[in-house]
Parts: C-alpha cells; sequence; structure tokens
C-alpha cells in the first residue's frame, strides 16, 4: 500500500513540475532552435542534429549515420521531417519546454522525449 501511495505522489509530482514549466510560443521556438544543434537519444541511438535558419536539418545517428531533414514552426510546435522516413505518421510535431539547454519535447498524445539544445 505505501509502495503505491508514493508511485502516485511521485506521479503527481512529475505532472506538476512539468506544469509549471511553460510551454514556449511559435516565436520563441523559432529564435531557440535556429542555428542549434539539438542531441539526443531516441530507439537507443545517439543522435545530433543540426537546424539551419533556413528550415534544413543536417543530421547524424549512432544507427542510421547521416541524414537530412526540414524543420519548421506550426503554431505553437515544433514539426521535423526526414527525408529518408518511411514512417507513416504525417508529421511529428511537439510542444517545447526550454529549462536552459534542457528540451522537453511533448507530443499530442502526452507523451516526452528529451534532448539537449546547444
Amino acid at each position: 500500500m505505501r509502495f503505491g501511495l508514493f508511485l502516485a505522489a511521485m506521479a503527481a509530482t512529475a505532472a506538476s513540475a512539468l506544469a509549471q514549466d511553460a510551454f514556449l510560443t511559435g516565436a520563441q521556438i523559432k529564435v531557440a532552435f535556429a542555428g542549434k544543434t539539438v542531441s539526443g537519444t531516441e530507439d537507443g541511438s545517439a543522435y545530433q542534429e543540426k537546424l539551419l535558419a533556413n528550415g534544413s536539418i543536417q543530421g547524424r545517428s549512432n544507427l542510421d549515420g547521416s541524414y537530412t531533414g526540414e524543420w519548421e514552426v506550426d503554431g505553437n510546435e515544433i514539426c521535423f521531417y526526414y527525408d529518408d522516413d518511411d514512417d507513416d505518421e504525417d508529421d511529428d510535431c511537439s510542444r517545447v519546454v526550454l529549462k536552459g539547454a534542457s528540451v522537453i519535447f511533448v507530443d499530442d498524445d502526452g507523451s516526452r522525449s528529451r534532448a539537449t539544445l546547444r
């Protein structure tokens, strides 16, 4: 019983912490990301993506090697499109929380991924 209460308290604390962090607006996303490099891990593979001011992406991952794509701001979300992406999803758009160099991408379904912005 104590463990269940502990987990419930931890989940509430995590949700409260994210709620206190403000999502960036579209204009803030453009300023924060243009010309910067995003790095993180996805599906167990480390990646780095240079987000150029013209909307293109120059990326590299341990799994796929070099790749390219495009990024844009749509409303208050950042969207990523990859040239070699065979995924059936139309887009990969997320809301953004930025704390220093730490980025949290929040998808429409509430799932979160973390990265670093430099």
